[in-house]
């Protein structure tokens, strides 16, 4: 009982400061700690909702995210047919995933703000049907030019799941059990693009390039039907420190139309640039950067060595390279989430737990030393693997254990992000989902032509045999990684 007393009385003293009331009595954890936020006494808040409605708006949520590298990168493993088809060089096919890819970076910039006034929902629909409209166009065009302009219209409409994904979860958990179901969602974000260096490299093998465009188009289209009739909206108003409800009630059927949120303000020019304001804070870009640099080692950089080498070395296809990639990784994330989001949130209890029932976002960084060790030395398995020419299971395994340490530092990154803003909205705004904004257009999902330029050093410098270097073939096994 002096436990509790004590908890609640580092509460009232914690959200004092604050400015709430001393006098609030605070909703506890299943450890006897205040929540955070603080939930309504409203069941159609969601953060009160049944575990499993929530549960099934994260998956409807995670699999919008899934899909835009999924299907940007579908069309990768099929540079070669697509560009001799349309008379057009290997690396000018790899600008359609260019454009997809910068477009879906730049996108959020608008939809967050979007979002954090008129709703998640709404934005989720609209931009899918945009994606589907511009996968069937790409499927359709008979020109390059066509196809280009298809695919910068794939990139927004693709962008909505991996832009404000991050914020839908945020809605529905509470601080303490973050990790785990922000573990999930991004396990689906990572996964899209080595899912499709798989299935891309059969269907381009087996059915035509065209079809790396319309199977896309078609699984975008059911999940929009799903979405449509099954995602309600998560945007609550509500007061966080003490759980005041901040709108009007709403019914249940308000939650799968369009009339679930309770608009209290206009769209403000502030709301998209502020997102460019918060990376003047440590606590927004040291871990932007940290996770752009865990990104690029422990994804990019396998599309770039990782191709050339099996075309070349190991003499693999296509399909064969997406299954050496993509599987590998794949299988890498899955494990490492196992210790990525339950330790996030262990770590964080335990530091409460500490500190008298007084949270710190910045606990949760010590769940990524596990990911400092593993990411880089699962590269250099890879890079050693590759240059002494050893069995092909070598080179996999290595970037199968840098997708683990790169779980770990994806999983803890996101949940830190979303902890920071709401224990400082007036620092980083009301809207969580603008840090997650600031995450996916500050890193470089693509390989670029000077990573192109890379993999010949590579050739050149000796740690990739091929000896067609003088040719264009070096090329077409490089641009086929792209799959981020």
């Amino acid at each position: 009982m002096a436990d509790m007393d004590e908890k609640l009385r580092s509460f009232s003293e914690h959200e004092d400061v604050a400015g709430t009331p001393p006098n609030t009595t605070p909703k506890l954890d299943q450890h006897g700690f205040p929540l955070r936020p603080q939930p309504s006494d409203d069941p159609k808040d969601p953060l009160n909702w049944n575990r499993w409605l929530k549960l099934f708006t994260l998956l409807q949520v995670s699999f919008l995210a899934f899909l835009g590298p999924f299907t940007q990168a579908y069309i990768n493993s099929a540079y070669a047919p697509l560009a001799a088809s349309l008379h057009i060089t290997i690396v000018e096919a790899s600008y359609q995933t260019t454009i997809a890819i910068v477009l879906a970076g730049v996108s959020p910039i608008l939809w967050s703000p979007i979002s954090n006034v008129y709703g998640r929902r709404p934005i989720f629909i609209f931009v899918s049907a945009i994606g589907i409209a511009a996968h069937a166009a790409a499927g359709a065009a008979q020109s390059w030019g066509g196809i280009l302009a298809a695919r910068a219209f794939v990139g927004i409409g693709t962008s909505a799941g991996m832009g404000i994904g991050a914020a839908v979860v945020a809605d529905m958990y509470f601080m303490h059990e973050r990790g785990t179901y922000m573990g999930i969602y991004t396990v689906f974000v990572t996964n899209g693009a080595h899912v499709a260096a798989v299935a891309g490299g059969f269907t381009a093998k087996d059915i035509g390039w065209r079809w790396c465009y319309w199977i896309p188009a078609i699984i975008v289209a059911a999940n929009w039907l799903i979405n449509l009739f099954c995602l309600p909206e998560t945007l609550y108003h509500r007061d966080p420190l003490t759980g005041k409800t901040l709108q009007p009630s709403r019914s249940w059927l308000q939650l799968f139309n369009f009339t679930g949120v309770h608009i209290q303000r206009r769209l403000r020019v502030w709301d998209i640039t502020h997102v460019f304001v918060m990376l003047k804070y440590p606590s927004v870009i040291l871990p932007t950067v940290y996770y752009s640099i865990s990104f690029g080692l422990g994804s990019v950089l396998f599309a770039v060595t990782g191709s050339a080498a099996f075309g070349s070395i190991y003499h693999f296809n296509t399909a064969q390279i997406g299954m050496a990639i993509g599987l590998s990784t794949f299988v890498g994330t899955l494990l490492g989430e196992l210790l990525a989001g339950p330790v996030s949130d262990r770590v964080l209890y335990l530091y409460t737990k500490s500190h008298a029932g007084v949270p710190k976002p910045e606990a949760r960084l010590q769940a990524t030393w596990p990911g400092l060790i593993i990411l880089p030395a699962g590269v250099i398995i890879e890079g050693v693997c590759l240059q002494y020419k050893t069995h092909w299971s070598g080179p996999v395994m290595g970037m199968g254990i840098a997708a683990f340490g790169l779980q770990i530092v994806q999983t803890n990154i996101f949940a830190y992000m979303t902890d920071v803003s709401f224990l400082s909205p007036n620092i980083y705004g009301h809207g969580r989902a603008d840090l997650e904004t600031v995450l996916q257009t500050t890193i470089g999902r693509d390989i670029h032509p000077a990573e192109l330029r890379t993999a010949d050093f590579l050739v050149y410098a000796g740690l990739l045999h091929d000896p067609l270097r003088d040719r264009d073939d070096i090329r077409c096994c490089v641009v086929r990684s792209r799959c981020h």
